[in-house]
């Protein structure tokens, strides 16, 4: 996907949006976003997604804003619907397409928010052509943010601790996970580490812990729960959490010009009793 802005102030723009104003997009950004929406998906190792902008066709405001996201989300026209098969188990990789479809809505202009969990899942399959092979992985509402939200919509934000990311020591690490990287020595690829450390996340956890090896620019992405997980189904949303981090690292090194690519070969680093689990890793020069 291209982006004509600078990706990075891109990612620093972009905050989730919950209440937008009773306005519609104007058909030229329409057509845009469907045009976009209609290209093929594919994560960087293969997982296909698919998306599709839609309207219900509901002409009550009211019902609108409580459209599937119990009360969530208020004043939204249009979703952003994210759709995988049912066999498909790169849910990294539809986190990984999504957030870049996310960071080209913010590059246009328009407010979104990652809905995993929060939506009546029945009322958006009602709205979409999902086939039986299909079901629906997260929605995003997407149109024009309230500039000063109510009460009501700060009162989610603050609870969610939307503002808050953890330290570079809690999730960037040197050669394993009992030394912390700094700023120094992760060197050119410091402001793609920051830009994984202020992505979104599920409750904004921020699951994704880092690991530079030490004569190599090659930084291993693990997935990290507060307790331990069975390895063969880890929960789809810490999975979209990884994805964003990884389209995070990738769109950043690319603006800057720094070359590399993703690979899956697990390094075996101890992560006993740690709970973090291996995603991917970043070869890069």
């Amino acid at each position: 996907m291209k982006f004509e802005k600078s990706i990075i102030k891109t990612i620093n723009q972009r905050t989730s949006k919950r209440a937008y104003k009773n306005l519609e997009i104007e058909s030229s950004k329409l057509r845009k976003i469907k045009q976009i929406l209609k290209k093929e998906f594919i994560g960087p190792f293969g997982g296909k997604s698919r998306f599709e902008l839609i309207d219900c066709g509901i002409n009550d405001p009211l019902v609108k804003r409580r459209l599937g996201t119990y009360g969530f989300i208020r004043g939204a026209h249009y979703f952003i619907i994210g759709i995988l098969e049912q066999k498909e188990r790169n849910i990294v990789d539809f986190g990984y397409c999504f957030e870049k479809i996310i960071l080209k809505m913010t590059e246009l202009g328009l407010g979104t928010v990652w809905l995993g969990g929060s939506f009546r899942y029945n009322q958006f399959k009602n709205c979409t052509n999902l086939k039986e092979s299909e079901y629906i992985a997260a929605v995003s509402p997407v149109g024009y943010s309230l500039e000063n939200p109510k009460a009501y919509e700060k009162i989610i934000s603050w609870s969610i601790g939307s503002r808050k990311r953890k330290p570079w020591s809690k999730l960037f690490c040197l050669g394993d996970f009992s030394t912390p990287l700094t700023e120094n020595i992760a060197g050119k690829y410091t402001t793609a580490l920051e830009m994984v450390r202020i992505g979104p996340s599920a409750a904004n956890k921020e699951p994704w812990r880092i690991v530079k090896e030490k004569k190599s620019n090659t930084y291993h992405f693990y997935l990290y729960f507060d307790r331990k997980q069975s390895t063969d189904n880890l929960p789809p949303m810490k999975q979209m959490d990884m994805g964003i981090a990884l389209s995070h690292f990738e769109l950043t090194v690319i603006e800057q010009k720094i070359g590399g690519k993703w690979i899956k070969k697990n390094p075996n680093i101890d992560t006993t009793r740690k709970n973090l689990y291996y995603i991917a890793s970043w070869i890069g020069e």
